[in-house]
């Protein structure tokens, strides 16, 4: 399965989150504008320099006009790097050049005829106003794709950042994996439904629990990605340990289309797709800014705002007075200059 999948990570956070799946064996290709940011990836083995870039400070437009410009090297980096099924793009919706290219990124692929799905990070509460604006305008441009396939939205109000993408990417690298560490006679998960699972569009989740015993229904809801309030889901794929039984999970996430499910001893793996997009959290960051937006303009138009008064320098007027007595006398040019030392 890891030859299967690959992952474009762009941005800072989006190589955070590349670099512990690049650890467990994926294709992982580096994407940014600033060089320094890609200087910090020490063991990358795919990075790529997005060209004209030094970074793009949030503001998302930027990143935006550097993937037009150069994209055509962005795919042929791609097509040279990665070999795979499918490919997930990494990236922050609050930052710059991920929340900016990523969606667009996904776009552009996905017309070459990819399966692209994405892996994005929502930002938390004490995370900055443009941080939020970034976020919101990024998932109205995310939410329009209508060829992508699984969304996964990583909460950065759960947990802190570092602790959630290694959560993540130990509970994705386990669930493609069940095909071969999993066979029993009362059913199995074959690659083709994991491919599926993740084929499918709107937001999936994948949760993984070595250990979970009865309890195994608190890991749907206590999970590192953003919550849905929806009951809307069209694939279950699981592992159930041997308390599990599939009827509590679907009356925990919704009725599916399909089931795919495998026994395990201990081991609970759940992947849910076809969620509804987190309307409630998307709803709070809008109100956030919404909240904030008077203060911050108030506070834009104050700091451009002042009383000065233009006639300090008064040794700039004596000067001008003394210049014209001998203003004829001064070279006018470079070339007046040269011809007075010739």
């Amino acid at each position: 399965m890891r030859n299967k999948i690959a992952f474009i990570a762009i941005g800072q956070a989006g190589g955070n989150i590349g670099r512990e799946f690049e650890k467990k064996g994926f294709q992982v290709l580096y994407l940014n504008t600033s060089k320094e940011d890609l200087d910090t990836l020490k063991e990358a083995k795919h990075k790529y320099h997005i060209k004209g870039g030094e970074g793009c400070n949030k503001v998302r437009k930027k990143a935006k006009m550097l993937l037009s410009e150069d994209f055509e090297s962005i795919f042929e980096e791609i097509q040279q790097k990665l070999h795979a099924e499918m490919y997930f793009v990494i990236f922050s919706s609050g930052g710059g050049t991920g929340s900016g290219a990523g969606p667009m990124l996904i776009d552009l692929l996905s017309d070459e005829g990819k399966t692209v799905g994405a892996v994005t990070i929502l930002p938390s509460k004490s995370d900055s106003l443009k941080a939020h604006i970034n976020s919101y305008e990024c998932f109205n441009e995310l939410t329009a794709i209508e060829q992508m396939a699984s969304c996964f939205i990583i909460d950065n109000e759960v947990t802190d950042k570092m602790t959630s993408n290694r959560i993540f990417a130990d509970s994705f690298d386990r669930f493609v994996s069940i095909p071969e560490k999993f066979h029993s006679e009362l059913g199995n998960i074959d690659t083709a439904e994991i491919m599926e699972t993740l084929r499918t569009r709107g937001v999936a989740k994948v949760i993984a629990r070595p250990q979970v015993g009865e309890n195994y229904l608190d890991a749907l809801k206590d999970n590192v990605f953003a919550p849905n309030e929806e009951r809307a889901v069209k694939y279950i794929a699981a592992v159930l340990p041997e308390a599990a039984k599939m009827e509590d999970i679907v009356k925990e996430v919704g009725t599916p289309v399909d089931i795919f499910q495998t026994p395990g001893k201990s081991e609970f793996i759940c992947c849910v797709a076809g969620l509804s997009y987190p309307q409630a959290r998307l709803d709070g960051i809008y109100n956030f800014v919404e909240k904030n937006k008077d203060d911050v303009l108030k506070n834009l138009s104050s700091s451009s705002k002042i009383q000065m008064k233009s006639d300090v320098n008064f040794i700039d007027d004596f000067e001008k007075d003394t210049v014209k007595s001998t203003d004829d006398s001064k070279p006018k040019s470079k070339r007046d200059l040269m011809k007075k030392y010739l």
